[in-house]
């Protein structure tokens, strides 16, 4: 279980990031919601482990009611344009009866064991009435172990969790790299040539 300390580590490696590659992180982001917003289904969403709010802040901006959860006060405070927050544990807190029409996380589901995994998703399931949506990075993608909060598996497992939960489930792998100069499109080019190129994983599931 993720606790409020790991959760403030994380966030902090994450806006730290953030300023020292705002383009970088920004077409991320943009990329992610593009890439997410086909499959969306309804006009509530839930938000796990929204962070600052980013992706949320997109969602809201294509017309959807967004509600933003988040184990970090601090990070929860960034949002200043909703009211619609709810501070906890995701894997402990009670949401009552409470449904949305699809629930989304982004960049979440990489920092959980494989137990915590299985409670997440199966409580994401619970809270959803049509649809489940989540964007992690690839676990064979060479940057993956470059962040020390990630929890290391094997992409088969990965799938075995998940199937586990969501047998009727869609996968989209795609590159979410921001290629903002000659020479990091020629290094594209040679990426493409590695055993597993896809940075991102999308899992689409029905409820």
């Amino acid at each position: 279980m993720m606790t409020a300390r790991q959760s403030d580590v994380i966030f902090m490696l994450y806006n730290k990031a953030y300023f020292l590659n705002k383009r970088k992180i920004s077409h991320e982001v943009l990329t992610e919601v593009e890439m997410a917003l086909p499959y969306i289904v309804g006009k509530t969403v839930l938000d796990v482990a929204c962070g600052t709010g980013r992706h949320g802040y997109l969602l809201e901006y294509y017309g959807y009611k967004v509600t933003y959860f988040d184990i970090s006060k601090e990070a929860l405070k960034n949002i200043w344009w909703s009211e619609d927050k709810i501070c906890g544990d995701f894997l402990s807190y009670d949401f009552g009866n409470r449904l949305w029409d699809t629930v989304v996380s982004f960049q979440f589901i990489e920092h959980l064991n494989n137990k915590d995994l299985c409670i997440a998703l199966t409580k994401m399931k619970g809270l959803a009435k049509y649809r489940v949506i989540n964007v992690t990075p690839h676990p064979m993608h060479i940057e993956y172990d470059r962040d020390p909060t990630h929890v290391k598996r094997s992409f088969n497992e990965l799938l075995d969790i998940y199937f586990s939960v969501f047998p009727k489930t869609t996968i989209i792998t795609y590159d979410n790299k921001h290629r903002g100069s000659f020479l990091s499109l020629v290094k594209g080019v040679f990426e493409r040539l590695r055993p597993h190129y896809f940075e991102n994983v999308m899992f689409v599931s029905e409820v």
